[in-house]
């Protein structure tokens, strides 16, 4: 304690004495004319950052615009995983182009039924036509010139049951009522035959046989006489539908005619495609 005359109390321990306030820190200012420090730690990140950007970008343009290495693959770099390459696409099956018609038959054993071979040896000409005849009448016959397919009626003579040596020295075909098929009418005959023509050579060659000039000429000196049309003697010659009727005509030439028409009745007519292989 200190009394009034302001002596101190030797056994009290006297106060520390008071410290003076320290200075803080003193902000410091950027020199007139400088950006501030903060701008530097921003542009230390945005700078970086920047060319990190811009590289990406510059590879992947150039990846894109690179072509594929050779085999179809992109280049792998030592830290990338291998790429799978793409599928190939599958191509159109290619048409099949159509195969060429193959040559006509040479032969007679090529030459299909039904389809006439026009192959000739060495000096003949083949041609085409048709041919047919009607129905006759009693008292008439028919003449059939197998070298131009011209069919002509004849009357037979009284003493003869053909016609004048005249007329069918140019046929080869002779269609005619049989002497005893014509009734009480004297105009349509009950059965009519087919036969060849004085001193002419006619056969049949017979349904699905080739149809060349060689089986034609063949056939033709078989001869078939006379033959009734519309029986069972007729389909038994081979007078059917798909048959042919060969000859040796008066002028050397090997005529076939193709029967593809073909009636019914006792008196059918009868008529096709003919081919002539003529000489010259």
């Amino acid at each position: 304690m200190s009394d009034s005359t302001g002596q101190q109390d030797p056994g009290r321990i006297p106060p520390m004495p008071a410290q003076p306030p320290q200075p803080g820190p003193v902000p410091q200012t950027a020199p007139a004319g400088h950006p501030p420090r903060w701008a530097w730690w921003v542009i230390g990140i945005v700078v970086p950052v920047t060319g990190t950007v811009a590289t990406v970008l510059a590879t992947s343009g150039k990846n894109d615009t690179q072509p594929p290495a050779t085999g179809g693959r992109a280049p792998v770099s030592a830290t990338s995983a291998p790429q799978p390459t793409s599928a190939p696409s599958q191509s159109p099956t290619p048409s099949v182009a159509p195969l060429s018609p193959s040559p006509g038959p040479s032969s007679a054993s090529a030459s299909p039924s039904g389809v006439p071979d026009l192959s000739a040896p060495a000096g003949y000409r083949p041609t085409q036509g048709r041919w047919g005849i009607a129905p006759p009448i009693c008292g008439e016959t028919l003449l059939v010139d197998l070298d131009a397919g011209v069919s002509t009626s004849a009357v037979p003579e009284a003493t003869a049951d053909s016609a004048p040596p005249e007329r069918t020295a140019t046929t080869e075909l002779e269609y005619r009522p049989d002497r005893q098929g014509c009734g009480m009418s004297g105009i349509t005959p009950s059965s009519t035959e087919l036969r060849s023509a004085p001193g002419r050579q006619v056969g049949v060659l017979r349904a699905g046989q080739p149809q060349t000039f060689e089986n034609c000429r063949a056939a033709a000196g078989t001869g078939f006489g006379a033959v009734g049309l519309g029986g069972s003697t007729a389909t038994e010659r081979g007078l059917v539908r798909g048959a042919a009727l060969c000859s040796v005509t008066d002028r050397g030439s090997v005529a076939m005619a193709l029967v593809e028409d073909l009636g019914t009745g006792p008196a059918p007519a009868l008529g096709g495609r003919l081919v002539v292989w003529s000489k010259g």
